[in-house]
């Protein structure tokens, strides 16, 4: 019999942002190779969420990443009469545990700033892990007067400032290592172009997991936080009958993938591959950690892996992908993203387009498209005259 789960615990994590003259920058920790969670990785500040940091889970969940912050980088969103000797020696006894943050608070008379705190995501490690989390993404604006970050806690080795891209192009070279929610959290900052539209990549109300089936041998499970958005649905595909091949699983929260998996047991199939219409997190996010707890590849367009901190095979013009019941043609489709493809089953008549269809995710700035790119490739799919066109998000 199968242990059950193990139950993820409560984090916080928060992502500073300042403005420099080559773009915005982010903060990065760079934990040290011997750790033994996320070692060698360069994360965000943050951590698990202390019960001592309150009973309600909303306001813990805030008072903790205002807490872990000060404790990895020496930020602290509070207003303070305390001096900076004062307010060192207090992170000191915070780091090495001789002092709760509740009992500095009050001593140093600390009024949190939880209102600096943006809303961005939440990710919750899938079933199968030793240690699982429940981590809610903030991101802050670094105050004017804030002193410049500094080493504290045994758990940093290096703070840096990066911009989004130039992390994750660094991550696509080898030099850094990264997680999952992490490059996509990047990749959601990537084409912010002033810190005032962080309100753009705001989370809205969480809606429900969906099910239809708009045509034969296919099942749209509409996931209603892609990217880890709330607020930011996305149409996600089952295709085939015992062999499926699960398209654009972008949700990573868990229960839209656990209905997918439900869907499959029910028809008495299994999950064979996922296949990425394209590398946008609303699309991506939920695909690699059901590839490996089911031990299946990731199929996405040449070009993707640059942005997905994991193995993927890319495929592309002539190329059919034939390890589910339905044989899927892959068709490249640049516009959206250079790496965009549609899948279609030349058989049944239904393209899967992702984005080349409909709209672009609810709550995501895009990069810069190809409009040109994007009129020819509509004009090579309308050329199949597919009987269905299967978008990547609900109208």
């Amino acid at each position: 019999m199968a242990a059950e789960p193990v139950v993820p615990i409560p984090a916080a994590t928060v992502v500073v942002l300042r403005e420099a003259p080559a773009g915005i920058e982010v903060l990065l920790t760079h934990r040290p190779a011997t750790m033994a969670f996320a070692a060698d990785m360069h994360v965000f500040p943050g951590g698990r969420v202390d019960a001592a940091d309150g009973a309600d889970r909303d306001a813990a969940t805030l008072v903790g990443a205002i807490r872990e912050l000060w404790e990895e980088s020496g930020i602290l969103l509070a207003d303070s009469t305390a001096t900076p000797g004062e307010l060192a020696s207090a992170r000191a006894a915070l780091v090495d545990g001789t002092a709760a943050f509740r009992q500095l608070a009050e001593r140093l008379n600390l009024r949190l700033r939880t209102d600096l705190l943006h809303p961005l995501s939440r990710w919750v490690t899938p079933p199968g892990y030793p240690r699982r989390f429940d981590a809610r993404f903030f991101a802050a604006v670094l105050p004017a007067d804030a002193p410049d970050p500094t080493i504290a806690s045994g758990e940093v080795v290096a703070l840096e400032w990066f911009r989004p891209a130039d992390a994750l192009d660094a991550m696509a070279d080898g030099r850094i290592g990264m997680w999952l929610p992490t490059s996509s959290t990047l990749q959601q900052l990537e084409h912010l172009a002033d810190v005032a539209d962080l309100v753009r990549l705001a989370p809205g109300p969480l809606g429900d997991v969906v099910v239809e089936e708009p045509a034969a041998d296919v099942v749209r499970v509409v996931m209603p936080a892609g990217g880890g958005v709330a607020g930011q649905p996305v149409c996600s595909y089952l295709v085939g009958d015992r062999r499926i091949v699960l398209v654009d699983p972008g949700d990573p929260t868990g229960p839209a993938l656990e209905r997918c998996l439900e869907i499959v047991g029910e028809r008495g199939g299994r999950l064979s591959a996922i296949a990425l219409t394209h590398a946008d997190p609303d699309h991506h996010a939920g695909a690699e950690g059901l590839a490996e707890r089911l031990e299946i590849p990731v199929l996405a367009g040449p070009g993707a892996g640059r942005r997905l901190p994991y193995a993927l095979i890319e495929v592309g013009e002539h190329d059919v992908i034939q390890v589910g019941d339905v044989p899927l043609q892959v068709i490249p489709t640049p516009g959206p993203r250079p790496d965009h493809l549609t899948f279609v089953d030349t058989v049944g008549g239904i393209a899967f387009t992702g984005d080349l269809d409909g709209r672009r995710g609810a709550r995501m700035i895009p990069g810069r498209v190809d409009d040109a790119a994007w009129r020819s490739s509509r004009a090579r799919i309308d050329a199949i005259d597919p009987a269905v066109r299967l978008a990547g998000h609900p109208d």
